[in-house]
Parts: C-alpha cells; structure tokens; sequence
C-alpha cells in the first residue's frame, strides 16, 4: 500500500509537470512564430537566434518560477475571511514574480550569448524594460493562479468523491488499521511525504498531504494554523506570545504549534464561534 501510495503521488506530480510543460511550450511557440511573422511584415525584431533565445528563456524561467509561484498561492489562498490579505499578498506575488522572470531571464541570456560567439548587451533602460514586463506578467501570473486554483477545487472535488466517510480517517497501525472519527484528532501535522495525526494520546502516520487531508476531512472546527499544521479548535487550550513576537497554540496534550500570521484572523473567528 505504501509502494502503491508512492507510485500514485509520483504520476501525479508528473502530470502536473508534464501540464505545465505542454501549455508553456505551446504558447510561447506560438508567441515565438507571431514574433516571425512581425518581422516579416514590418521589418526589425532581431535576428533568428535572439527570437528563439529570448522566448526560450523566457519559457524556461516561467516554468521554473511556477513551483513557487504553486507554493505562495497555498500562503495566499482565496477565503471569504481572509480576501484583503489574499489580495494584498498576490499584488506583491505578481511584482516578485514580474522582477525574477526579468533577472532570470537577463542571467540566462547572459550565459547562452557566449555560447554562441555572441555578446549580450543589456539595455540601459532597465527600468521602463521592467514596468513593461510587468504588464505581461501580470497577465502570466493570473493565469498560473487561475490553473492552480482549478486544479485544487477539482482535487478537493475528487476527493470529496472519493471519501465515502469524511467524518473518518483510516491509519495503518502495525497490527492492521485504525479508524479516527473526526473528533478524536487533535491536529494534523505535515512530515515532508507523510501526516502526523495526533489524538491526543497517540500519534498516527499516514501516506498523505496535508492538503489532501484537509479537503477530505474539510470540517469546520479542523482548521489550518500554519503551512504545516491543522488543528481542532475544541482541542485548544491556550493561545501564547513568543519571544520573537509570534504567536504560538497550546494544545490539551500539551502539543504546541505554530500560528502563522495569514491564519491569525481566520483562527480568532473559528475559535470564538
């Protein structure tokens, strides 16, 4: 079942890889021979090589940005409690995204020109080049979150589906399987390719993201509180200030995890209800 596991998490990152790399080579093949045919029409546009070389660069950085782009969506997802920060949080992401693609792209060039016997001269507008990839970006960028998005509603659509029995979660134990009704769970804990499911008395491993699990389960008192952790609200004991400034959850069985500041707002609501 573990191997099993393994192999189905494998295919499904290829996929989404393989998605990725499919629509970016598609476009920007397509940019690529718009590009050409400009050029024949209206003459200038730089030669064969710097076409190629630009909008292979550029293919190559948006992909490589996508990832991270994937992982400050999940920071900054879009809930109904939390919409200004979403906002605040992707007017900041879409300039961060702007600003590598430009400087990925000028590094890369940089070092394919002398491979080609080529110099490659960086223009000394460098900020109107930015403000004008920005407008282009953003465009990018919207549509990377929008893709994001619909796959992680079809996911967690899937996986509504697929879970006869949300209000459970099925362990392996090393004398067979566990089953933990929804209110035994204390809290959810990330460990890279596994969960932690606490209950309070025992700790359960489990072949799974965290962000599977929440879409399974998606009960309303089994909240997020940071990138790596879920918790059950009715488990709370005790909300902490840290040295540092942060804020900190103690839980009954004396479990303390971390309170991101995204999940700050959402958490006082939940927790008040």
């Amino acid at each position: 079942m573990k191997n099993d596991g393994q192999c189905n998490d494998f295919r499904r990152r290829l996929f989404e890889a393989g998605f990725f790399v499919v629509i970016v080579s598609v476009l920007w093949t397509l940019d690529t021979l718009t590009k050409f045919n400009l050029r024949e029409s209206q003459g200038g546009g730089g030669t064969d090589f710097q076409i190629i070389a630009h909008q292979a660069t550029s293919a190559l950085v948006v992909l490589s940005l996508i990832p991270v782009v994937a992982w400050w969506s999940s920071r900054f997802s879009w809930r109904r409690e939390a919409m200004l920060p979403a906002t605040v949080g992707h007017i900041v992401g879409s300039g961060l995204f702007a600003t590598a693609h430009y400087l990925l792209m000028i590094l890369t060039r940089v070092a394919i020109y002398p491979l080609y016997g080529r110099d490659f001269v960086f223009s000394g507008y460098w900020i109107q080049d930015l403000i004008v990839e920005y407008q282009k970006d953003l465009k990018i960028y919207i549509a990377i979150i929008g893709i994001i998005g619909a796959y992680r509603y079809y996911r967690k659509q899937e996986a509504a589906d697929v879970s006869a029995r949300p209000d459970r979660l099925i362990v392996q134990t090393g004398s067979g399987e566990t089953v933990i009704r929804q209110d035994e769970i204390e809290y959810l804990e990330s460990a890279r390719n596994y969960v932690v499911v606490g209950t309070g008395q025992k700790e359960y491993l489990i072949r799974e993201t965290l962000t599977n699990l929440e879409m399974i389960i998606n009960a309303e008192r089994i909240i997020r509180t940071h990138r790596s952790y879920l918790v059950n609200l009715d488990f709370v004991e005790e909300l902490r200030t840290t040295g540092s400034g942060g804020r900190q959850i103690r839980m009954r069985s004396g479990k303390q995890v971390p309170l991101s500041r995204s999940y700050r707002e959402e958490f006082r609501s939940k927790v008040t209800a």
